[in-house]
């Protein structure tokens, strides 16, 4: 989604959701999926993405998911290529899981060559807290000058496509078909964290992703 489009805006000041693909994400070991979930620490239930905290109270989690990750890929053809990189990120002890993710954000686009303008929601000063759900993305699009909305299928559910009709802001939602890559450990999983891509396909890794996508626009 991000390589599809000019702008990619981080809503992180919303409320976040726990046990949600805000702080987890899915990789691939040789029994099959493993999930790899960041703790949080227990703030009120209002508190937005960008306000939420790591917990380390039990280790060091990020510690723990960087082995994970090297033992899990170590074998892959391209791991070497990246691993340093990536070691950097989780050694480094980060406070919020909204700056861990930015950064791994921009790292991988760094990595594949996507030069997508990233913005922060939580950096506009929206000042949108009583508006509705739809409201609030209209409200965004506004402040960023944002006119063809690309936004993820699951949002279809969320949103009233009609008020983005009043305001002339146009809305597709994304289609995408897995293309399927080189994996290891057996039967092809989809819909992996874009790791998986990277480790095993190195270079060619934009290359297959785009080729799973419909054009926009």
């Amino acid at each position: 989604m991000i390589d599809s489009a000019d702008i990619f805006v981080v809503f992180d000041h919303v409320q976040f959701v726990r046990k949600s693909w805000q702080q987890r994400n899915r990789i691939k070991g040789p029994n099959g999926e493993i999930m790899l979930t960041i703790p949080v620490k227990k703030m009120p239930r209002s508190t937005p993405i960008c306000d939420i905290e790591i917990s380390y109270d039990n280790n060091n989690p990020l510690e723990n998911h960087w082995k994970t990750i090297t033992h899990t890929y170590k074998k892959a053809n391209h791991f070497g290529d990246y691993e340093e990189v990536f070691r950097q990120i989780y050694s480094k002890k980060h406070e919020k899981l909204g700056s861990l993710n930015v950064e791994i954000i921009k790292t991988i686009c760094h990595i594949l060559g996507i030069r997508t303008k990233i913005v922060l929601s939580s950096e506009l000063d929206l000042k949108d807290s009583s508006l509705g759900k739809t409201e609030r993305v209209i409200n965004l699009c506004k402040k960023v000058g944002i006119t063809y909305l690309y936004d993820a299928k699951g949002a279809k559910e969320l949103i009233d496509i009609s008020l983005f009709d009043k305001e002339s802001i146009q809305v597709e939602f994304q289609r995408y078909e897995h293309p399927v890559y080189s994996q290891l450990f057996g039967e092809f999983i989809p819909y992996l964290s874009v790791i998986d891509l990277l480790f095993n396909e190195g270079e060619r890794a934009l290359a297959i992703m785009r080729a799973g996508r419909t054009q926009i626009r």
